[in-house]
C-alpha cells in the first residue's frame, strides 16, 4: 500500500475527529496489498459518529468504486460496488420502475455505508432496516482474502457484517433485492399535535393508512413539544421527472463557520418558520420526498465548528408513556432547546448491535456543549432504566458502559469479531470508544 496524504477527518456533528493516512484507490488490485495494521473503510464520510476514520493507520475512501455491476429486471435485483450512492441508484432504477426500499435522507450516502450501519429510512415499521434487502456481500480482509457472504455462504460473517460498522473488512460490492416503484411524487399531509404523546397515538392509529409516517416537534423551549405528524402517500403524477436530479455534496468541514448560529432564539425562529411552511399539504417530486436534506443541507452548517449531538433511542411500547413524560421533564431541567425532535414507529427483532425492535424511536438534536452532555447523560440513565436501545451509529458520545447495558448481545458481537479477526485490524474512533 502506498502512503496516502495525511487528512483530518470529522464526524458530521464535529463531535469526533481524527488524523490518518487517506487512500482513495480506484482499482481492486489495491486490496491485494492491504497491510497488517489498523485500517477502516469510508463511504460518503457523512456519519454522525467516527465510524469511517481513526487516529493513525489508514482510511480507505471507497467513492471511486461506484459501478453498477448487474441488474436483473425479472428478479428485481441489482449488484453494485460499495461506493455507489443512493442518488446514483435512484437515477438508474427509477426510470425502470424499481427502487431501494430503505432510503436514508441524503443521496450521497453509499451502499457500503448503508450495510455497515444497517440504516433505516422513513418507514422502518413497514420497510425494516437496510440489511433485510441485502442478498450477498463481497468482502475482503487481509487475513482471509476475498469472501462472498450470504445467508447460505458464510452466514455468520454475513450476519456480523450487516450492522457491523465496517469492522469485518472492506465491503467491495453487494447484491440487493429491489422494490417495485410506481410513484413519481409524494403527497405530504400534516396533522398538528399538542405534544409527543399525542403524536404517538395519532401515528399508531393511522400507521396503515400512509406509505410513510413520522412526526416533528418544536422543542425550542422545553415547555413546548407541539408538532406535526407527517403522512406521506406515493402518487403517480404525469409530467414529473424522476431521473434528472442533481445535488451538492455536503462538506461541513469546509463550509461550517468557526462559530455556531444555533441558539435558543435562532432555533425558536427557525422552528416557527418550519412549522408554518410544513402545515400545508404539499406534493413533492419523489426525489425531494426521499431526500429532504438535499434542499436543506445548509442546516448542518448553522451549528458551526462547535457542532451538535444527536441521540436516537428506541423506546419499547410498554415504556412509551413514562419515557415521554420523563424526557420532557429532563429537557426542562436542563433548559434544552432543540431544532430537531422526531418520532417514528419501529418493528423488528433486536439482534447483535442492530437498532431494531418494537416501539417508537425518538431522535433529539442539540448544539454540543456541557449542558448537552449533562442532558444526554441523564437520558442514558433513563434509557437504561426503561429498557431502551440507543442508536450507536448516531450518538457520538455514547459510553461503552451504556452500550453494554442496553445491548445484551454486545459481548457476543465482540467475541465473534475476535474469533474472525483476533488482531482486530479494522478499527475506528467509534469501535475504540465502544470497545468493539
Amino acid at each position: 500500500m502506498s502512503e496516502g496524504a495525511v487528512h483530518k477527518f470529522y464526524s458530521l456533528g464535529f463531535c469526533e475527529s481524527a488524523t490518518a493516512q487517506f487512500e482513495q484507490p480506484d482499482r481492486f488490485r489495491f486490496f491485494d496489498q492491504l497491510p497488517a495494521e489498523p485500517v477502516i473503510a469510508q463511504g460518503a464520510g457523512l456519519s454522525l459518529v467516527g465510524a469511517g476514520f481513526r487516529n493513525g493507520g489508514h482510511v480507505i475512501g471507497m467513492r471511486a468504486f461506484n459501478r453498477i455491476l448487474s441488474f436483473d429486471d425479472n428478479a428485481g435485483t441489482i449488484e453494485v460496488e460499495a461506493g455507489v450512492t443512493l442518488g446514483r441508484l435512484f437515477k438508474f432504477l427509477a426510470p425502470k420502475k424499481w427502487s431501494v426500499a430503505v432510503q436514508p435522507g441524503f443521496p450521497s450516502i453509499t451502499i457500503g455505508g448503508c450495510i455497515a450501519g444497517n440504516v433505516h429510512g422513513k418507514n422502518q415499521y413497514s420497510e425494516g432496516c437496510f440489511g433485510s434487502r441485502v442478498e450477498t456481500i463481497n468482502l475482503v480482509h487481509p487475513r482471509h482474502g476475498y469472501l462472498t457472504l450470504s445467508e447460505s455462504s458464510n452466514p455468520e460473517l454475513f450476519d456480523l457484517t450487516i450492522g457491523g460498522y465496517g469492522l469485518t473488512g472492506v465491503i467491495l460490492s453487494a447484491r440487493l433485492r429491489l422494490a417495485p416503484l410506481t410513484a413519481t411524487s409524494a403527497r405530504i399531509q400534516s396533522i398538528p399535535v399538542s405534544g409527543l404523546a399525542e403524536a404517538c397515538q395519532v401515528m399508531t392509529d393511522q400507521q396503515n393508512d400512509a406509505d410513510f409516517i413520522y412526526s416533528w416537534h418544536d422543542m425550542s423551549t422545553p415547555t413546548r413539544g407541539q408538532g406535526l405528524v407527517f403522512f406521506g402517500t406515493m402518487l403517480s403524477e404525469a409530467g414529473i421527472s424522476i431521473d434528472q436530479q442533481h445535488w451538492s455534496e455536503l462538506r461541513q468541514e469546509k463550509f461550517a463557520p468557526p462559530f455556531g448560529l444555533m441558539n435558543r432564539w435562532s432555533i425558536a425562529a427557525m422552528n416557527k418558520i418550519y412549522r408554518n411552511i410544513q402545515t400545508r399539504t404539499r406534493v413533492l417530486s419523489l426525489w425531494n420526498a426521499l431526500f429532504p436534506f438535499v434542499s436543506n443541507a445548509a442546516y448542518f452548517y448553522l451549528y458551526g465548528r462547535r457542532g451538535f449531538i444527536e441521540h436516537q433511542v428506541l423506546i419499547p411500547n410498554l415504556a412509551i408513556h413514562e419515557y415521554l413524560q420523563q424526557f420532557k421533564s429532563l429537557a426542562i431541567r436542563h433548559s434544552i432547546s432543540s431544532s430537531l425532535v422526531t418520532l417514528k414507529l419501529f418493528k423488528g427483532t433486536p439482534r447483535l448491535l442492530h437498532f431494531s425492535g418494537n416501539g417508537v424511536s425518538l431522535a433529539v438534536e442539540v448544539p454540543a456543549g456541557e449542558s448537552a452532555c449533562a442532558f444526554f447523560a441523564d437520558l442514558d440513565r433513563l434509557d437504561c432504566d426503561l429498557g431502551c436501545r440507543t442508536n450507536a451509529i448516531k450518538d457520538a458520545r455514547l459510553p461503552v458502559s451504556v452500550l453494554n447495558q442496553q445491548y445484551p448481545e454486545a459481548e457476543e458481537f465482540r467475541q465473534r469479531l475476535r474469533d474472525f479477526d483476533p488482531v482486530r485490524q479494522f478499527r475506528s474512533v467509534l469501535s475504540e470508544r465502544l470497545g468493539l
